[in-house]
């Protein structure tokens, strides 16, 4: 598959050049690896997802284990830096406490929404597989300067947040509300939801848990 970046996982695999079946089986292991997890999906049901043969899978891809490969790994070198990058330039044009915690969790649950089936494949296999837990690791890492070079570094710097809370301490409050939000909408669905007033409730929340 080409390296160019993207911004929505279902939209860049559409605009790819590659046989018709090749995007019909990543796109249906997508959806199923997303809803039955990769365990729990077998090459017999892709192909009939996909409406191929199973002889069409391995035409692509060697083994399963190859084809999840071929849907992490961009994810991982292309959407999440393109959207790290994006996310910090934008998010150092806001100041103040309020303005900023307000734009992160508005702008990353976006994210998270759009790439929803995507996302929900990446954390299971970070907890599940040692090799996408490395990338994933590695991703980390590589991003260290431009997360201590933003905005949310500089609210700690500044004393906008309670004394002794570290810039860690800021993105795991931020992370963990976002993230439990995120599976309660994708795997609790009998919750009722109401999504605009349960993201300002959570800013709310994070706001409250943070501020001196």
């Amino acid at each position: 598959m080409s390296s160019n970046v993207f911004t929505n996982y279902k939209q860049w695999l559409n605009d790819q050049t590659m046989p018709k079946g090749r995007r019909a089986v990543i796109l249906s292991s997508l959806d199923l690896f997303s809803r039955q997890g990769y365990d729990g999906t077998s090459t017999a049901q892709i192909a009939q997802h996909a409406d191929v043969s199973q002889a069409t899978i391995f035409k692509y891809f060697k083994t399963k284990q190859d084809l999840l490969m071929e849907i992490i790994k961009p994810m991982i070198n292309n959407l999440a830096p393109v959207f790290r990058d994006d996310f910090f330039s934008k998010l150092n044009e806001h100041n103040g406490l309020q303005e900023i915690v307000h734009f992160v969790v508005f702008d990353r649950y976006k994210f998270l929404k759009e790439n929803a089936a995507a996302f929900q494949i990446l954390l299971s296999e970070i907890m599940t597989n040692e090799t996408v837990r490395a990338m994933f690791f590695d991703l980390v890492r590589q991003s260290q300067s431009v997360i201590f070079n933003s905005a949310l570094n500089k609210m700690v710097e500044d004393k906008l947040v309670r004394p002794g809370l570290t810039l860690v301490d800021l993105a795991r409050t931020i992370i963990g509300q976002l993230i439990t939000y995120f599976l309660q909408r994708n795997f609790i669905t009998a919750i009722p939801t109401d999504e605009t007033a349960d993201l300002k409730r959570i800013e709310d929340l994070i706001i409250h848990a943070v501020r001196p």
